[in-house]
């Protein structure tokens, strides 16, 4: 059974997510795959995007990585309502940042967090400006 370009595409993007997500938790395909009771090569093809996969071990790699499965699934969770979505570049921004240590990643808030409270005080004094 062959399966459309759009759904092998999902698969792909996916995967990757997975692969990526498992590469943050310094876990091998190997040790990952006997987690989840897989072999190597079942997982290897989850993560390729070749294969597809049960929705129960879509959850237990979710649980694993701990994340929602919206997260691996690359959709945005229905839970929360966002007020405005963000943009790609700064989606992709955002994602850069998880990506670094803990420490990094406060430096870079105390960062951002100053530069708004700055930016807030300027628009303010500005509008009494006017």
């Amino acid at each position: 059974m062959s399966i459309s370009n759009e759904d092998r595409d999902f698969l792909v993007a996916m995967g990757s997510r997975i692969a990526h997500l498992r590469t943050v938790h310094e876990i091998t395909q190997t040790r990952f795959a006997r987690a989840l009771g897989l072999s190597r090569q079942t997982f290897q093809g989850y993560e390729e995007g070749t294969r597809s996969m049960p929705v129960t071990t879509l959850v237990k790699m979710a649980f694993a990585l701990r994340v929602p499965v919206e997260d691996l699934l690359g959709v945005p969770s229905y839970t929360e309502t966002p007020r405005r979505s963000l943009t790609s570049a700064w989606y992709r921004r955002l994602q850069s940042i998880n990506e670094l240590s803990k420490v990094q990643q406060k430096v870079i808030a105390q960062m951002l967090d100053a530069l708004i409270a700055q930016a807030a005080t300027k628009a303010s004094d500005e509008e009494k400006e006017i």
